[in-house]
C-alpha cells in the first residue's frame, strides 16, 4: 500500500505560480484561475496507478508526473474545483485514506536576506525559471519536506503579497521556494508561508 506524503490543494493557481510550473511542466499547461492538486506518494512507480484512476474518473488534466528515487508526484489542474477535488477523493479512497492522514509540513529551514547583493542576485537568477531577483531586494528562503508542500506556499505567498516567485522546486527530497521583494512584502510572505504550512494537518514525520 502507497504512503501518502504529501496532499496539496490550491483553489486558485496564482499568475505567477501557474506560469512558472506551466514554462517547465512536461503535461498540459497550466494558467492563471485553475484549482490544482499535488501528491506526493511512496514508493514512487505508485503514483501511475493513481493518476491512472484520476483521469479516468474525472476531467483534470495532469500538469506533471514524476517518479523519482523515492517519491512519486502528482500535479493536476482544472477550472472546475469540483473536478479536482473529485480526482483527489478517488485517490484517497483508493488509498484508503482521509487527508488528514498525510504527512503534515515540516519546515527544514526558512529565512530571509536583507537587500542581497546583485552578485548574489545574478548566481541565484542563472539557477531560476520565474522572476528575477534585483540587487537590493529582500529575498525569502524556504526549504520543506514533502516537497509538494511548495506549492502551496508559493501560492499562498503571491496571492497575498505583493512578491516576485523566482523559483519553486516542488518534488524531491525537499521543496524550495525563493521570493524577492521589499523588506515589508517579504516579511509579510514569509509569515503567510508559515502559517500556510502549519495550517496543513497531518501525521507528524
Amino acid at each position: 500500500m502507497a504512503e501518502l506524503r504529501a496532499y496539496s490543494y490550491l483553489d486558485r493557481l496564482q499568475p505567477q505560480f501557474a506560469s512558472l510550473f506551466a514554462s517547465a511542466c512536461r503535461g498540459f499547461l497550466s494558467v492563471e484561475g485553475m484549482a490544482a492538486l499535488f501528491v506526493e506518494v511512496s514508493p514512487g512507480i505508485e503514483i501511475n496507478r493513481l493518476t491512472d484512476i484520476a483521469l479516468k474518473i474525472t476531467n483534470s488534466r495532469p500538469g506533471e508526473m514524476i517518479v523519482e528515487r523515492r517519491y512519486g508526484m502528482l500535479e493536476i489542474h482544472s477550472f472546475d474545483q469540483e473536478e479536482v477535488l473529485h480526482a483527489g477523493q478517488m485517490i484517497l479512497d483508493e488509498l484508503h485514506l482521509k487527508e488528514e492522514e498525510r504527512l503534515s509540513p515540516r519546515i527544514l529551514a526558512t529565512s530571509i536576506i536583507n537587500k542581497v547583493d546583485p552578485y548574489q542576485a545574478v548566481i541565484i537568477n542563472r539557477n531560476s525559471k520565474g522572476m528575477l531577483i534585483l540587487g537590493g531586494d529582500d529575498v525569502y528562503l524556504l526549504e520543506v519536506t514533502p516537497a509538494a508542500y511548495s506549492s502551496i506556499a508559493a501560492n499562498e505567498a503571491e496571492k497575498h503579497c505583493n512578491v516576485h516567485l523566482v523559483d519553486i522546486r516542488f518534488y524531491g527530497a525537499a521543496g524550495r521556494i525563493y521570493l524577492a521583494g521589499t523588506e515589508s512584502e517579504i516579511q509579510a510572505a514569509a509569515q503567510k508561508v508559515v502559517e500556510t504550512l502549519n495550517g496543513l494537518k497531518g501525521r507528524k514525520q
